[in-house]
């Protein structure tokens, strides 16, 4: 039996006692595993194949169709064609510099080129339909010949394109128009011409009116922000007290240096005064009122009149009485003097007392400026930064305002004068006339014709749908080629010419050639053979088929074999043929079996009676004997033909006595082959099949439709029946060595 895997067909393995293992893997070919880019390889050479195998037809289809539509295009009448060339960018400095301001104020700038013109979009609109279509109107009233004229042919017909030079593009338009009428083509270009040019001066006169509008607008709108930005500016002045945030920033650096020096002249002047008057306090708290004041010169005097009267004191005690008058007036003047030193002390103790009061009020006013500067210095980066604001601002307003003024002025100079922004710098030309038949469109026929003919190429392959190699028959039903029989023409000759009987003559095919019987060949006298043909393509063909099959099974031969095919027609009664009479040549005792009760062919090929055969067997007690009939041309041939043919094939297939029959043949002899019915849409061969060692497959070359071989095999895969191989018959140009590599 057999089941459909990820393969076309594996092997299911059923085994009877005794005979042949059912599997089919002796047909089954392992299918190696290819990488993506041998896949890719293996599909191109497909492809490569077919177009080989249809190359004639699509030759031909290319050459067909370009010729009649080369032919039918060279019968039209000449197209005339003519053209004007516009320079519609200036070439002059000046002028570039004017259309470069209109362009820039409007807008407009491209960096194409210098004066900002888009070539696409200006030759869109030059092809416009409000462009042309009041030219069209304009040409019809003034020449009512030319009424057919419409938008879609006058589009169609005209080409505006960019001047190139050495792959750069230039700042020519190139204005060109065809059509059958010479009149026609002068009329329309010499119109367009005009047009354009009216068009171009139009256009600039407009541009320069919306130039002047809008620089008009936006001066407007400057001026209102240039004073704006006056006030605001004026306002920040005003509040912050800045003239200039320069001059501001180095006068608060110069204040702070100032402060700073001053406050540590101060700190040191108070150092010394606080350290002078805690020494002076101390001196008078202890009485020193002399160690006060003696560092004045003012009162050396004061304190030398009090060291007098203490001298002349201490004098006076040494000789007078203390109630003496004149001590008492030491005494009295002493005390006086001390009185007035120590009123100096107070004085002089007030006074530098005084000078620490005043230094520390300067230390306080020192440190009050210093935070007001400070604080002064903290909002001057933000009040700086929005001055300069301003100022960037209001700067750039001006220039714009200025710029603007400028502009505004240079385009009202321009709009009184009459100059044209394009320029014709060559005139409409005489029409020529060219054949419609251009190279160009004969090379796109051509390419057409070639695309037409691989489609023709494509629809005969789908539609003759058959194997064409023996390589795709391998891998459309993933079973092993055994045989490759040659579409033997050149036996025709040779019968014609060797004169050899009839019988000995057997064809490959219903429709093809008859092939020599390989007993002559193999096993007949010297004097029936042509020298050197034993060696014949045909023959060594068979000698492969037959060595093929027996190596399937070294082991356990191969007793019986059916030999099929999925349609008539396809040779599979002259394989089985020329198969048993290989293996008969060898010394083999075989016996051939017409097993097609519908339309048999066997007795046929050999020229024997077929009044009574397998049919006769089967229906009837008939001996072996009475139906078997050995071949006229070989001694270990033997024959069982069709017999009558019955009513019901299925049900004397189906029998236990065919059954029965089948295992006498192959206990009586070496090999037993079945020439069976067709596969597609008969059970015969099917029945054949299960109860032999496997069924050989005959797919005609060229011939065979592959749904029908497909849908053979799904239909042997559904009975059971065991597959040995396939036979690709009907080989054109076969030689043994381009074959014997590949599927022996």
């Amino acid at each position: 039996m057999w089941h459909m895997t990820n393969d076309r067909y594996q092997p299911w393995v059923t085994q009877k006692p005794g005979k042949l293992s059912k599997s089919s893997s002796l047909g089954y070919k392992q299918k190696p595993q290819l990488t993506q880019e041998e896949q890719i390889v293996k599909e191109l050479a497909k492809l490569l194949a077919a177009g080989r195998r249809r190359a004639i037809l699509i030759g031909a289809v290319a050459v067909v169709f370009t010729g009649l539509m080369g032919y039918r295009i060279s019968r039209r009448p000449p197209i005339y064609s003519g053209s004007f060339q516009l320079l519609v960018e200036p070439v002059t400095i000046a002028e570039n510099k004017l259309l470069s301001v209109l362009t820039q104020t409007l807008g407009e700038t491209n960096d194409k080129t210098d004066s900002g013109l888009d070539y696409p979009s200006q030759i869109r609109v030059l092809r416009s339909p409000q462009m042309l279509k009041p030219i069209i109107e304009e040409i019809k009233q003034q020449n009512p010949q030319y009424s057919y004229l419409e938008y879609s042919r006058m589009v169609t017909a005209l080409k505006i394109e960019r001047f190139m030079e050495e792959k750069e593009g230039t700042r020519i338009l190139q204005i060109s128009y065809v059509s059958p009428n010479p009149a026609e083509v002068k009329l329309v270009l010499e119109t367009l011409q005009k047009k354009y040019i009216d068009y171009s001066r139009e256009n600039r006169r407009a541009k320069i009116k919306n130039g002047i509008r809008y620089i008009q607008t936006e001066i407007h709108k400057l001026k209102q922000e240039v004073s704006e930005l006056h006030a605001r500016k004026e306002g920040l002045r005003r509040q912050y007290q800045i003239v200039d945030p320069e001059m501001e920033s180095r006068y608060l650096f110069q204040q702070s240096l100032d402060l700073d020096n001053k406050r540590n002249r101060l700190q040191t002047e108070l150092a010394v005064a606080r350290s002078r008057y805690r020494t002076l306090k101390e001196l008078y708290d202890r009485g020193s009122f002399v160690t006060v004041i003696q560092d004045f010169s003012v009162y050396n005097g004061l304190i030398q009149q009090l060291h007098q009267v203490e001298s002349e004191i201490v004098a006076s005690e040494v000789r007078l009485q203390e109630e003496h008058p004149t001590l008492k007036a030491l005494r009295n003047q002493e005390k006086d003097l001390q009185f007035r030193v120590r009123r100096a002390a107070e004085s002089i103790l007030d006074r530098v007392g005084g000078e620490l009061k005043g230094l520390e009020n300067q230390e306080q006013l020192i440190a009050i400026e210093a935070n007001r500067l400070n604080q002064r210095a903290r909002i001057y980066p933000v009040v700086a930064r929005q001055y300069d604001e301003l100022q960037r601002e209001l700067q750039v307003a001006t220039d714009t305002l200025n710029q603007l003024v400028g502009k505004r002025d240079k385009l009202a100079i321009d709009e009184t004068q009459e100059s044209t922004a394009w320029e014709l710098i060559a005139a409409p030309e005489k029409p020529k006339a060219s054949s419609p038949l251009t190279s160009k469109k004969l090379i796109l026929l051509s390419m057409v014709g070639i695309v037409l003919g691989l489609g023709a190429g494509l629809l005969a392959e789908i539609l003759n749908n058959v194997f064409h190699t023996p390589e795709e028959v391998e891998d459309e039903t993933n079973l092993q080629v055994l045989g490759v029989i040659p579409f033997a023409k050149e036996l025709k000759k040779f019968r014609s010419k060797a004169s050899l009987p009839s019988s000995a003559l057997v064809p490959v095919s219903e429709s093809a050639p008859v092939a020599v019987s390989p007993n002559l060949l193999l096993g007949g006298s010297a004097a029936d053979v042509v020298v050197g043909y034993a060696s014949s393509p045909m023959v060594e063909a068979f000698r492969a088929l037959y060595t093929n099959i027996r190596l399937l099974s070294p082991e356990t031969p191969i007793r019986s074999l059916a030999i099929g095919a999925a349609t008539a027609g396809e040779g599979k009664s002259t394989i089985a043929l020329q198969l048993a009479q290989t293996a008969a040549a060898i010394g083999q005792r075989v016996l051939l079996v017409d097993g097609d009760m519908r339309s048999p062919k066997i007795h046929e090929k050999l020229e024997l009676p077929n009044l009574r055969g397998l049919s006769d067997a089967i229906a009837t007690d008939i001996s072996l004997n009475e139906v078997i009939q050995k071949s006229p041309t070989d001694d270990n041939l033997f024959v069982l033909t069709a017999g009558s043919v019955p009513s019901d094939p299925i049900k004397l297939l189906s029998s236990k006595k065919m059954h029965s029959l089948m295992e006498q043949f192959q206990d009586f002899f070496d090999l037993t082959i079945y020439d069976s019915p067709p596969l597609v849409g008969l059970a015969d061969a099917s029945l054949l099949a299960a109860q032999t060692d496997g069924l050989v497959m005959v797919v005609g070359i060229d011939k065979t439709d592959r749904n029908m071989v497909l849908k053979a095999l799904d239909g042997l895969k559904i009975s059971g029946s065991p597959i040995l191989g396939i036979v690709a018959n009907g080989i054109k140009g076969y030689t043994p060595k381009s074959y014997a590599a590949k599927f022996r």
